[in-house]
């Protein structure tokens, strides 16, 4: 502001005004950044669950992998013999208040596996989060070893005999040269409502149309089940069968499947399974 006093014009600037007015978000801009993160949200949760699931999957094959040295281990200690699949590991696991379900003693204590491999945490799949109420913990076991490896537990060719091959129960490290030790698998996830001792058995060798299941493998990896080889390696197995009664798939219902009545007729799932167990 200018002002004329004694003939001389001065100019006096006045004071900044600063606005009583604060500055903030509106309701609808509140609104619309509460909107853009639930979406990013939404775009990343897939994203965030399947590298879960992967991550569990590299677990496990490192699991599986880990207990199958263990199992080429003891054959070295002990003339070539496989380890007996009814003394690999002890405990009953079950849906209930049982501490075979919880007791890691189990694991670690006189059974063969223990001998060579002493980390309980293998014997258990990370994804395998089933629970049911009335067991008193997280069940210490999902994994189960091939019944057609008997270590001399057996008595013998028992399986069925179909499409030329004779199945039978291994008990050496050479018997296992047919489909040979990087086909015939030695430890799966089995089913959490199908697994009960350690062992996975097979009935191989069923004629195309009158397939059928004794054990359930299991799917925890996106559809998918993990597996050791007798050659030392573990992979991941993605099922085929996926839809209706005869899907490999099976939800969990903390109680005994039917998947032993169904005939799968001709099943592509269990095949794979035949084409990966010792027969001459």
């Amino acid at each position: 502001m200018c002002l004329v006093t004694n003939n001389r014009l001065r100019c006096v600037r006045r004071p900044h005004q600063h606005s009583t007015r604060l500055s903030g978000f509106t309701l609808i801009e509140l609104l619309v950044v509460i909107a853009i993160i639930a979406i990013l949200a939404a775009m990343l949760l897939p994203a965030l669950s399947k590298a879960k699931q992967k991550g569990q999957g590299i677990a496990c094959l490192s699991n599986t992998k880990q207990l199958t040295l263990g199992w080429i281990m003891y054959q070295g200690d002990n003339n070539d013999r496989l380890m007996d699949y009814s003394a690999w590991v002890y405990g009953v696991m079950d849906w209930t208040s049982s501490s075979d379900n919880t007791n890691t003693a189990m694991l670690s204590g006189t059974n063969e596996m223990a001998s060579v491999a002493k980390t309980v945490g293998w014997y258990k799949c990370p994804a395998d989060n089933f629970k049911a109420p009335q067991n008193p913990g997280d069940r210490v076991r999902s994994v189960s070893m091939n019944g057609a490896l008997s270590g001399g537990a057996g008595s013998g060719p028992t399986f069925e005999n179909q499409n030329n091959r004779t199945y039978f129960e291994a008990r050496k490290s050479n018997d296992l040269n047919s489909p040979g030790p990087a086909n015939i698998f030695v430890f799966l996830d089995e089913h959490a409502d199908s697994i009960n001792d350690g062992t996975f058995m097979v009935n191989p060798g069923y004629a195309p149309g009158s397939e059928m299941w004794r054990d359930l493998p299991a799917s925890y990896h996106n559809g998918c089940g993990s597996f050791s080889f007798a050659d030392g390696h573990s992979e991941v197995h993605k099922w085929m069968v996926r839809g209706g009664v005869y899907s490999t798939l099976q939800t969990v219902k903390f109680t005994t499947g039917n998947w032993s009545s169904v005939n799968l007729g001709k099943n592509v799932d269990y095949e794979w399974l035949d084409d990966r167990m010792p027969y001459h």
